[in-house]
């Protein structure tokens, strides 16, 4: 079944896009604040996906035919996550944040850093703080992420915009999830892959707050106005 556009879309609403082009004129280039917050949001989103999944495999293959010893080991992790996710909130309602790309790629940096140090010291203790960082910094990144669309976006694009970020988290979610499921169940394996990717990401972030970007293909920040008028003149 097909749903027509204009169902999801409100009257007057103006679609965002990742970057801007002449062919779209009826549509909004995401604020750069917003793209570096995305990225940073999308990385630690890759953590939180990839050790839901692992970490229920790890412990299935580490305590087999002990359920209540897997139902013990798996409480642990999901209630590190659970008190995580209530500091970051309760830490995002509180506080007042004028950079909040600075404090995104600081909760990058720091998941990239317990990743690094579980897979150096590997073991469920390890992997129950990930979780609780995981957590904490995924929520308070989202919380800067809704607050850079609120406050960067116009008002006919907010919709779209947080549509599309909340699209790209759940990507960002499965595509860890997977990770997790393709590797086998060894937590010095799999916390050495996910930190390296979260180093990639890590950097990534930190070139296109810069303005620029590792990935070639991916547009830069888009020209100031005056700019664009002079080259094309």
């Amino acid at each position: 079944m097909r749903i027509p556009g204009w169902v999801e879309r409100t009257e007057g609403e103006i679609p965002t896009s990742i970057s801007a082009h002449p062919r779209q004129p009826r549509r909004v280039p995401l604020n750069p604040h917003v793209v570096v917050a995305l990225w940073g949001n999308g990385g630690i989103r890759l953590l939180t996906g990839f050790l839901t999944l692992f970490a229920a495999f790890v412990i299935k293959q580490s305590t087999q035919h002990e359920p209540v010893m897997q139902l013990v080991l798996l409480g642990l992790v999901g209630g590190a996550a659970g008190v995580g996710s209530f500091l970051g909130n309760g830490i995002g309602s509180k506080m007042h944040f004028g950079k909040p790309d600075r404090v995104i790629i600081a909760c990058l940096g720091g998941t990239l850093a317990v990743a690094v140090c579980a897979a150096l010291l590997a073991g469920l203790p390890l992997a129950v703080v990930v979780a609780l960082v995981g957590a904490t910094a995924s929520a308070l990144a989202k919380v800067c992420l809704d607050a850079v669309v609120q406050h960067r976006m116009p008002e006919a694009s907010r919709a779209s915009a947080f549509g599309r970020s909340e699209t790209i988290l759940q990507l960002s979610w499965v595509f860890g999830g997977a990770v997790g499921v393709l590797l086998p169940p060894v937590y010095r394996i799999g916390f050495t892959v996910i930190a390296a990717v979260l180093a990639l990401v890590l950097a990534q972030t930190i070139a296109v707050e810069r303005g620029g970007t590792l990935l070639p293909r991916l547009p830069r920040r888009p020209a100031p106005a005056t700019a664009q008028a002079r080259s094309r003149s």
